[in-house]
């Protein structure tokens, strides 16, 4: 049995998905349950190499059809099945970077927390830096942010969670897991921020990104297009935020994205 693994939808994400993956298993992500939503680029073979070394397990979401709702049911299609096989699942994006201020290995933290059924995680926005072309590293290359830390607001307030997979749920959605026991859901599910949590969500990165992949790649859970205009709303740059370098850079050395 895997102690963590992370389950996450992607289409088109050969820019980063390396580091992703890294970054998870830096911080203690044991196996990755991954859709691939139909990518044109060479996202799989970029992971291919983590496929076959049992770390990746791949699944094809080619055909899905679009319609609100579409990413919570291929969550509970590919991943739900195979939940019994972790002790404790993060559903997270791939623009966004869980971590702990506390302990480099997330599953220092969640020992602490087998008496909880699920913890939720604010998100903190980073935005572009005032980058045009994309940097080959989103954590060194994105370290601005905005000032409220998490960012809680109407256009960008985002939640993501970890399961503990010793209770039992009905489904998994984008930013909750519903409980089979509505007391578990009363009584066993927390929010977990600073001091234990941060989830850094590098949403609009590059001009070049934003317009070239964002824009035309459509929203992984429905059929809305997102425009450049859109840009402005996720481009916070007002605090410069290298916590998460500090604690990542050897790692981003070694994967010569400097």
């Amino acid at each position: 049995m895997y102690k963590l693994s992370v389950g996450a939808l992607f289409k088109n994400e050969s820019h980063s998905i390396r580091e992703w993956i890294e970054h998870y298993l830096y911080h203690g992500v044991d196996h990755f349950y991954l859709i691939d939503d139909s990518s044109t680029d060479n996202s799989v073979e970029i992971i291919q190499p983590y496929i076959d070394k049992g770390i990746v397990t791949l699944f094809s979401g080619n055909n899905w059809g679009y319609y609100l709702g579409r990413q919570m049911n291929m969550y509970n299609h590919f991943i739900m099945p195979r939940l019994s096989e972790s002790e404790w699942l993060l559903i997270v994006d791939l623009d966004e970077y869980v971590w702990s201020p506390q302990a480099i290995d997330l599953k220092i933290i969640l020992g602490q927390c087998k008496h909880i059924g699920q913890i939720q995680i604010n998100n903190t926005v980073f935005g572009s830096n005032g980058h045009i072309e994309q940097p080959k590293s989103l954590v060194a290359g994105f370290t601005k942010r905005s000032g409220m830390k998490p960012t809680i607001t109407p256009e960008c307030g985002n939640l993501k969670y970890f399961v503990n997979t010793s209770f039992n749920f009905t489904s998994l959605n984008i930013h909750h897991a519903t409980f089979v026991d509505k007391n578990d859901e009363i009584h066993k599910f927390v929010m977990l921020d600073l001091p234990y949590f941060v989830l850094n969500h590098y949403n609009c990165q590059s001009v070049n990104f934003w317009n070239s992949v964002k824009c035309t790649r459509g929203d992984g859970d429905h059929y809305r297009i997102r425009t450049p205009d859109d840009f402005k709303i996720y481009d916070f740059n007002d605090v410069e935020d290298i916590e998460l370098y500090e604690q990542n850079k050897e790692l981003i050395a070694r994967l010569g994205l400097i």
